[in-house]
Order: structure tokens, then sequence, then C-alpha cells
């Protein structure tokens, strides 16, 4: 039964981290946040995954919700993935360590 559990919830987890290798990570600070808007300002590093140069540009979130706790001026590490529409989206953002 052990071993039933453990495969079950290996096997749960193989759709996780298959979207996670599509997400494309980013560094950058935090600009602008229209958190009612969903999106946030940010000065971002050059991100080649995407060959995007260094840019201080607008970037939806797939959640608003994500930008809760994120300021002006502070130092972010991000992901990126591409939306239905084919626009990258913020899926991950957190203030850097």
């Amino acid at each position: 039964m052990k071993k039933l559990i453990i495969s079950a919830l290996l096997a749960a987890a193989i759709p996780f981290a298959a979207l996670a290798a599509d997400d494309i990570p980013g560094k950058g600070v935090v600009k602008k946040v229209d958190a009612a808007a969903g999106v946030v300002k940010l000065a971002h590093e050059p991100i080649p995954a995407i060959k995007w140069p260094a840019m201080t540009m607008d970037i939806k979130v797939q959640d608003a919700r994500l930008l809760t706790g994120i300021k002006p001026e502070q130092k972010v590490n991000f992901s990126l993935v591409k939306g239905a529409d084919g626009q990258y989206v913020i899926s991950r953002i957190e203030a850097a360590k």
C-alpha cells in the first residue's frame, strides 16, 4: 500500500515538473505595481532564453495575488511563462535574497 501511495504521488507530480521546465527565470527591480490591473513594471536584466535585452517594461502576472508584498524599488527574482495569447506573463515573483 505504501508503494502504491508513493507511486501515485510521484505520477501526480510529473505534470507540474513539466510546467516548471517551461518557466524562464529573470531578475530585476520593481518600478511600479498595479495590483488592480495585475501588472508590474520591472527594470529587468537580460533574459537570454527569450533573447530579451535589459529593459524596463510592464509585464502582466498570471494572478494578481502574486503581487502581494511586492513594492517599488524592491529587487526581485521572477519566472515567465508564455500565456495562451503568446505573450509572456509572470508566473512567480519574489523578493531577491
